[in-house]
């Protein structure tokens, strides 16, 4: 049987007649009557019989519309697939992102995507960079957002921006801009854990500030080392997208001198072609990222 056979077979079957079908597929009485006889004909053996004038499924019939209904159904799934994918209206985004970005930027991206994407259904992964190429690569997100780039072969890095890393001070520190990092030697670096790529920048923060930070505390994200610096138990060094959403009353927003970079890239696994949804979002993401600069 051919695809077409089975459309036009599991449609008679479900409204008991040639003509309900021929409503359901949009096709008239007499083409759903000429694709079951072709049907018939490869077969060698008929699907349907007249009893008392109603159409009746022969036992072979019955069989077949067993084993067929599996795969009709995946036909449906495939159908709205091809849709979706070409629409992007509707479906599922999994976006995979570090803490500082699902907390400082993605919350208006996502607003933005939502908007104009309504029946997107979104959801959105906190995670660390390794967590990221997993994700990806498992198919378990179709975008992923980080700092710096991956050494990961199966991950695909979209350069998005090209921002810089600042210091977060106590707020009775200095002035908000200080060209002299000298005082910071003073009070201890609230320093960062695991494979954040902003911890591999503080280990070379000592030669450029002249100074060997003390590191007496170590977390995972920079929202918990904001409020260790609020609590004035030390200083630390966060992104340029955090940066810009820290209130001036809690903690206090110094230059780095000289500059040291931190590039913020979108992912994509390499074998995998992404997804429209995947698109879509990036765009929003490009276009936020525009009202930054």
């Amino acid at each position: 049987m051919r695809l077409r056979h089975i459309e036009v077979f599991q449609a008679v079957m479900e409204t008991g007649s040639m003509s309900g079908a021929g409503r359901l597929l949009h096709l008239t009485q007499s083409a759903v009557s000429r694709v079951i006889a072709h049907a018939e004909g490869q077969l060698g053996y008929p699907l349907f019989k007249r009893v008392a004038g109603k159409l009746v499924p022969t036992t072979e019939g019955l069989v077949l519309f067993e084993a067929s209904a599996g795969l009709f159904e995946r036909l449906e799934s495939l159908r709205q697939t091809a849709h979706n994918l070409k629409s992007g209206l509707s479906g599922q985004l999994r976006v995979a992102a570090i803490p500082a970005i699902c907390h400082q930027f993605l919350p208006d991206v996502v607003a933005a995507y939502h908007k104009a994407y309504p029946e997107v259904s979104c959801e959105i992964r906190t995670l660390h960079k390794r967590q990221i190429a997993q994700a990806l690569l498992s198919r378990e997100a179709d975008i992923g957002f980080d700092f710096f780039g991956t050494h990961h072969p199966g991950v695909e890095p979209v350069p998005l921006m090209r921002g810089r890393l600042f210091v977060m001070a106590p707020s009775s520190f200095g002035a908000r801009r200080k060209p002299t990092m000298a005082p910071l030697a003073e009070i201890p670096l609230i320093g960062l854990v695991g494979d954040d790529p902003i911890a591999t920048s503080l280990a070379q923060l000592g030669t450029q500030l002249g100074f060997q930070p003390q590191v007496r505390i170590r977390v995972q994200t920079s929202q918990m080392a904001e409020e260790l610096v609020a609590r004035k138990l030390g200083w630390s060094v966060v992104d340029f997208l955090t940066a810009r959403k820290l209130q001036p009353a809690r903690v206090k927003v110094i230059d780095l001198h000289p500059e040291i970079e931190c590039p913020l890239n979108a992912f994509f696994a390499k074998n995998n072609a992404p997804a429209v949804q995947a698109r879509s979002f990036l765009e929003i993401v490009q276009a936020q990222l525009k009202k930054l600069k």
